[in-house]
């Protein structure tokens, strides 16, 4: 566990957290010696003034820059433990009282206890904001090249991301247009393909908002089916095409090879969740107009011209939202029906005391005992059947994941194992299990997901999915991320990288459930919902969705009932 924090640590940012603690608490032992002596006060005060001036140093080499405000905040603790040391000598003035110099300590000594604690877990910050454009954009990629923790298993062609990117970097700089950088740096991470990777910005710029807009609304969205067709659903009201229409073009091209065509804002990791959402934004794509082609009901294919709406917002974000069935539902339990239980699982988080410390041991007994106690609420009104909807699950922590899953069985499993990576191999340093508990082993369970499920939402999944009273359904698989989240690199121009800073690893040493290069599921389902034409107008009905009908909950209360 100990080499797994040292490899995924912002070794810096803990050097200083330790150093600071050391510094004062050797303070604290002089500061006994001083006595009445002038000289040594003199001398011990100004050993007060190190930590203050190596927090400046360290302020200018790694804080300085566009992202001076956001890294102060990420410091925050450091500097301010070493302002309080560096005020250590108002406490212990000649005249001070004892109880005076004792909160001047305790004070002090919490704020570097509370630096120590808040940089303790994954994460990683490197500043390269106060470079210019290009330079800042060749170190993003010299230290991904370095550093990436899945190089080996996604092997990212470096030297075409970096030419692309600095193509439109000069772009940028030739025109004048710096939306062409905010491009570069997107699209360096949609080309790892890893759920963990996003890009953010520190400055208030909506530039991911402006590319979201540059989609249009032409009144219908589109969904490709089980049985390879794709139809219009959403359809706004008067237009010629109908909801369930097959669509065969568009703008003159055939659907398949424009969906595939498409680069949609925020690419899936797993390439069939992409496809989905590739349907989505291609309903949003063409000029003033665009031309589809269709099969009405009567079989009988047509081309209409379809205008550009006066909407805010694309469609494709409404069609995510329906097929999603996003609801922003908080976690709840309740019973559904006489013999069927509902558990609904958001994040995988209680609180962050017991969450870090399930994460240094292991156990997270705290979560199992919730859980626990709601479970057993349910079995006392009678549940025999359980659906656990994790569903648009963010993540969170994978011990509370393997907690929830030792209550369904009564075998010890392999989970997954705390990792590092050294000179390019791929090493386990602390395995973790799925105990065996097993109170509710007797209780039938469907579990459903779906591509927004993710992190350790997306190993909830594979964890429930080893047990044999457990099912897996959805209609798309789990997004495909698995890593720990925790790292920051700041660029210019008010861009944040976000990325995974630590190895979670399966039995064969592998990352655990991330996608490789070859962007396949490893953790699909076992049964996938059908998604026929009546399913799709079913769930893309939001009229059904505001009414609170959830296609997806009724047949696994179906499936349930047939076994």
């Amino acid at each position: 566990m100990l080499k797994h924090l040292l490899y995924s640590q912002d070794n810096i940012k803990m050097t200083f957290c330790l150093a600071f603690i050391i510094w004062f608490i050797i303070l604290l032992i002089v500061s006994k010696k001083v006595g009445n002596n002038p000289a040594k006060a003199k001398a011990w005060k100004c050993l007060c003034l190190v930590p203050l001036a190596a927090a400046i140093i360290h302020f200018f080499v790694f804080s300085f820059g566009d992202a001076v405000l956001p890294l102060l905040e990420e410091y925050g603790f450091i500097y301010a433990s070493a302002v309080l040391t560096a005020l250590l000598p108002l406490f212990y003035i000649k005249k001070s009282k004892k109880p005076v110099k004792i909160i001047g300590a305790v004070v002090t000594g919490a704020v570097c206890l509370l630096s120590l604690f808040f940089n303790i877990d994954s994460s990683v910050s490197v500043n390269y904001s106060n470079r210019d454009l290009k330079s800042a954009y060749i170190s993003l990629c010299d230290y991904f090249e370095e550093n990436y923790i899945m190089n080996e298993w996604k092997k990212p062609d470096y030297e075409k991301i970096k030419t692309d990117g600095l193509k439109l970097i000069d772009e940028a700089e030739k025109t004048g247009d710096i939306t062409k950088y905010y491009e570069a740096v997107d699209e360096f991470t949609n080309s790892f393909y890893d759920g963990h990777m996003s890009i953010s910005f520190y400055d208030g710029n909506d530039y991911l908002m402006t590319r979201i807009k540059q989609f249009n609304d032409y009144g219908l969205s589109l969904i490709t089916l089980d049985d390879g067709t794709t139809i219009a659903v959403d359809v706004e009201d008067g237009l010629e095409i109908k909801n369930g229409d097959t669509v065969t073009k568009w703008n003159g091209v055939p659907i398949d090879q424009a969906i595939e065509s498409v680069n949609v804002p925020m690419p899936e990791p797993v390439s069939e969740n992409d496809r989905i959402d590739k349907a989505f934004w291609l309903a949003c794509m063409g000029g003033e107009s665009v031309e589809v082609s269709y099969i009405n009901s009567d079989n009988e294919e047509k081309t209409l011209t379809l205008d550009k709406l006066d909407s805010e917002m694309p469609r494709a974000l409404k069609a995510r939202r329906l097929f999603w069935h996003n609801t922003d539902e908080a976690y709840s339990y309740k019973m559904l029906n006489g013999n069927t239980g509902y558990m609904k699982i958001t994040s995988e988080e209680t609180d962050r005391f017991h969450d870090y410390l399930a994460y240094c041991t292991g156990n997270h007994n705290y979560a199992r005992e919730m859980f626990r106690n709601d479970l057993r609420e349910l079995k006392n009104q009678g549940m025999t059947k359980l659906v656990v909807d994790i569903r648009n699950n963010g993540g969170g922590y994978d011990e509370v994941a393997t907690a929830f899953a030792s209550l369904f069985t009564k075998e010890k499993m392999y989970a997954y194992s705390l990792g590092i990576r050294k000179n390019g191999e791929y090493i386990k340093t602390a395995d973790r299990y799925v105990s065996a508990d097993g109170e509710f082993s007797d209780i039938e369970v469907l579990v459903l997901t779906n591509m927004r499920c993710a992190s350790a939402g997306d190993g909830m999944v594979l964890y429930l999915s080893r047990l044999d009273n457990v099912t897996v359904a959805g209609l798309s698989c789990p997004a495909g991320c698995n890593q720990e989240s925790g790292g920051s690199i700041f660029m210019p121009k008010g861009i944040v990288v976000n990325f995974p800073v630590g190895l979670v690893l399966d039995e064969e040493a592998n990352p655990n459930i991330d996608v490789d290069y070859s962007r396949q599921s490893r953790t699909p389902l076992d049964v996938k919902i059908p998604l026929t034409k009546e399913a799709a107008l079913e769930i893309f009905n939001e009229e059904n969705f505001d009414n609170g009908k959830d296609y997806e909950l009724e047949w696994a209360i179906d499936f349930l009932d047939g076994q």
